[in-house]
């Protein structure tokens, strides 16, 4: 009998039931709210700051720490809606959220004067606070609010005023730091942006991810073996967005019946995995610097560009190998793009620059003629460059009476390249090919 897949989420979880994990970050969010501390959330797109925000509004997620209603409001903004809006109508949306939020606990807010005024807005908070209720403002996609050019310095310090007057408290959420996203530097100089406790919201580790699969299959009659769910996580990452996309599939495919034991047998569900993820890797990609795409192809970088990426969830440190991207999917993504300054090739990540080659985080010796030779092939990915053409991109026009002496370098490049020396592939009597070596024939 066919169930509905339990993979289904694409956007913010508004399930009680279906949330999961992220108890260190609740707790930690919570008891910083308790002590009337604002707390900005950071992380990447779909990382689930909307499904976490969504999460802390639930009164029994706020139990264990005291802040359920009617002793703390919660009030939560999306503020998708007020890019680019007057604060008039940003004024607005806060007074309607109070409201309902109000109306909850029994507390009738009725606008005083104008409903898109400051003081509209002050005046019903001090309403909610005489009946010894604090408010806490959660502002999802806050960089939306920060980056609009019609809110002042002084708009944002009457929001930190709130703070003074009332002991309200402030949850953003936004994919950078505060001081990355605001569009004028005399608003970020408003005291509003002293306040926050910045927490950032990651990838879920590699036990919360095998639970999260987990969790979703309870209800169904497919089961999930540990080796399926690492070849999700190896492939995905630990990314709760990315685990659904790859968990769909794979639910998909065990319920028709397919065998799904070996890793072979698994990569079926790589090509739909890769397409759907295509559009948000892509989104991700060009929302980065060079300096930053240079980083990522190569896991090598200025500290801070290496922390942002880290911060992104794009790369993450593995033991003493130093830093490697998240995923599978992300590493192929990022091969099939154009970096300034280098060369993309299979394994290969070569910097005729810095005349530097790795694969993976292993960086790889070479000599000078076996670089040049590794570079040219590199630059003519998976075609056949003439012998001649090799010789001259190593040797340029010097003449020496040694017809094997490219033969000669070939051999000693395979073997300082290895485990990947197959990858050189030899046309009788043409030249050489860089490729796959399954492709051969």
């Amino acid at each position: 009998m066919s169930v509905d897949n339990p993979f289904y989420h694409r956007g913010a979880i508004r399930q009680a039931e279906h949330f999961y994990g992220r108890e260190a970050e609740i707790a930690e969010i919570l008891s910083l709210l308790r002590n009337g501390q604002s707390v900005s959330i950071i992380g990447p797109r779909r990382i689930g700051k909307s499904s976490l925000l969504m999460h802390l509004c639930r009164p029994a997620t706020r139990v264990p720490l005291d802040l359920a209603p009617p002793k703390t409001l919660f009030v939560l903004i999306d503020c998708q809606e007020l890019g680019g809006c007057p604060p008039e109508e940003v004024y607005e949306a806060f007074f309607y959220g109070l409201q309902d939020a109000a109306e909850a606990i029994n507390i009738d807010l009725q606008p005083r004067g104008e409903i898109g005024t400051y003081r509209n807005v002050d005046r019903a908070i001090n309403q909610v606070s005489q009946n010894e209720t604090s408010v806490v403002l959660l502002l999802d996609e806050f960089e939306l609010l920060a980056a609009n050019e019609q809110l002042t310095p002084h708009f944002f310090a009457r929001l930190r005023g709130l703070t003074t007057k009332y002991g309200l408290a402030y949850i953003t959420a936004s994919q950078r730091p505060l001081y990355a996203i605001t569009a004028d530097e005399k608003v970020l100089s408003s005291p509003f942006f002293n306040i926050f406790v910045t927490i950032s919201l990651g990838l879920f580790s590699d036990a919360d991810a095998h639970q999260l699969i987990n969790n979703r299959l309870i209800g169904t009659d497919i089961e999930c073996s540990a080796a399926q769910r690492q070849y999700l996580i190896d492939l995905v990452g630990t990314h709760p967005f990315f685990l659904h996309v790859a968990g769909y599939h794979l639910f998909q495919l065990l319920e028709q019946g397919e065998q799904l034991d070996t890793p072979e047998q698994l990569s079926v569900i790589d090509a739909a995995v890769e397409i759907e993820s295509e559009s948000h890797l892509h989104y991700l990609w060009n929302n980065l610097t060079a300096d930053e795409q240079y980083a990522l192809a190569t896991s090598e970088g200025a500290i801070d560009v290496i922390r942002m990426l880290e911060q992104q969830c794009l790369l993450h440190k593995v033991g003493e190998e130093g830093h490697v991207t998240t995923s599978n999917v992300l590493r192929r993504y990022v091969r099939r793009q154009k970096v300034e300054g280098l060369i993309q090739a299979g394994p290969f990540v070569i910097d005729p620059l810095r005349h530097q080659v790795k694969t993976g985080t292993q960086s790889v010796s070479l000599t000078t003629s076996q670089f040049d030779l590794l570079t040219r092939l590199g630059g003519r990915f998976g075609q056949v460059v003439h012998g001649d053409e090799l010789e001259q991109a190593v040797w340029g026009e010097v003449l020496v009476d040694d017809p094997d002496r490219l033969k000669t370098l070939i051999k000693r490049l395979r073997r300082a390249i290895e485990p990947y020396n197959d990858w050189i592939v030899s046309e009788r009597g043409v030249g050489y090919a860089l490729r796959p070596p399954e492709t051969i024939g």
